[in-house]
């Protein structure tokens, strides 16, 4: 263990040196690399590198507001991402989510390198290593093109939006700047690949499993809109035995209602810590929205907090502060409803999305307004996945999918600061630091 231990740390160092210049920093040879299955297990198991997500989309999306005070703490980036500058780092600043994603891919890069080597190992080992590794691999390019890259085959799809995408750990290997479709087609290609290596179960939700790389797949494919590949991806987390918590058996006098590793979570992934940008004394949910759940509907005892006037957010599936972004049983249903309401499919719309409002609602009849129905479908997804870092994700398909293009409102000191949910409005701009470390 120590030695895993040694390895993760140096390696970790090595690869967040090089990160802030996406690799740009040739290692020593002195510093120890993982060879043994142990060794890349360890790598590929680390939870406080690998299962972290992105903060800019919490930071754009409208689950939030603060106050003045609040934002004249944050730093100079988080309050110029707060007000939707697409462009929020200073030439000195090293993008923390480019940052943290790269990190997660020279990790799977490195196990994946080792595999071609065609080690000595036994072949289940070989087969699981493989599979962590284009499942994180995939999931980190996802995050960076949620940020960085408009949606595939759209008319905003050309070279003018590109990301690297390196498909070694070698650090002297030319780096590849792909476009939208690029990087889908790979993200997609090594999902497939990944859900035929990895296990069933896994000893920890933590660890990427069959069911995991499923859900994960439907959540890309709903955002392409792909609604046929996202609900047959969808139906096939059900059969991995994940039940929905029924909220009525909850405490919700405890400030965190939900337990760790609920029965719901399907992979386990959590906010990049940014406690100045999400806590609950800075974080406040808006009233509007917190008025808009029933007076029977227990997601608003299991999600909001009274605070000082305000009401802050409590109801992470991490137990704890923390915010959870994993894959997790009620968005598989949510969905599941989605898909098929999209399909032209109403009554399997309508029961999928009653078996998950039973399980939150007391006394749940279900609603029998058909005539906009993706309507009603789309209002219980963002209630039910409100700081999930998956709203921003939701605005920028909407935007390009649907034409809804959706007017966000902020308050800079006493002027107002407007984001208008266009297409061309969605796409970050890589950081002038990586700009110049690139060309």
């Amino acid at each position: 263990m120590k030695l895993h231990y040694r390895i993760l740390m140096l390696l970790g160092l090595l690869i967040s040196t090089s990160c802030q210049g996406f690799l740009d920093e040739k290692p020593t040879k002195s510093i120890l690399v993982p060879e043994s299955v142990p060794d890349f297990e360890a790598l590929l198991d680390g939870y406080g590198t690998m299962n972290l997500t992105t903060i800019l989309p919490f930071m754009f999306s409208d689950d939030y507001w603060t106050s003045k005070s609040n934002w004249q703490n944050f730093n100079s980036w988080q309050q110029r991402a707060y007000l939707w500058d697409l462009d929020p780092y200073l030439p000195d600043e090293a993008p923390l989510d480019y940052s943290i994603m790269y990190r997660k891919i020279s990790y799977a890069n490195v196990t994946l390198d080792k595999l071609n080597e065609d080690p000595d190992w036994l072949e289940e080992d070989k087969m699981r290593l493989k599979g962590k590794a284009l499942f994180w691999r995939a999931s980190a390019y996802f995050e960076l093109a949620v940020l960085y890259l408009p949606m595939p085959s759209s008319t905003l799809d050309s070279d003018e939006f590109v990301i690297p995408m390196p498909s070694t750990a070698d650090i002297n290997a030319a780096q590849e700047l792909k476009t939208s479709e690029e990087v889908f087609t790979e993200i997609l290609n090594d999902l497939q690949e990944a859900i035929l290596l990895l296990p069933i179960k896994t000893d920890y939700a933590t660890q990427p499993s069959l069911y995991a790389g499923y859900g994960l797949l439907a959540r890309i494919s709903l955002y392409l809109g792909n609604y046929s590949d996202a609900a047959t991806y969808a139906k096939l987390v059900l059969d991995g035995g994940f039940t929905l918590m029924d909220y009525q058996d909850l405490d919700f006098s405890q400030a965190y209602p939900s337990p760790l590793f609920n029965s719901e979570t399907i992979l386990f992934t959590f906010l990049a810590p940014q406690g100045s940008v999400s806590g609950e004394n800075v974080a406040y949910v808006d009233s509007l929205f917190v008025k808009s759940f029933d007076s029977l509907d227990l997601r608003s005892k299991f999600l909001f907090e009274n605070n000082m006037n305000s009401t802050s957010f409590k109801g992470s599936y991490t137990g704890n502060y923390e915010l959870f972004t994993g894959v997790a049983l009620d968005e598989i249903y949510l969905i599941l409803a989605e898909a098929h309401v999209r399909l032209g499919d109403i009554e399997k719309a309508k029961n999928y999305l009653d078996i998950l409002l039973a399980s939150r609602i007391v006394d749940y009849a279900g609603n029998e307004d058909q005539q906009n129905y993706l309507k009603t479908v789309l209002e219980e997804r963002r209630k039910t996945l409100l700081y999930r870092g998956q709203r921003w994700a939701d605005l920028k398909r909407f935007s390009y999918h649907d034409g809804e293009q959706l007017t966000l409102r902020r308050y800079e000191g006493d002027e107002l600061v407007i984001f208008e949910g266009k297409p061309e409005n969605f796409q970050l701009k890589l950081s002038i630091r990586e700009r110049n470390l690139l060309y």
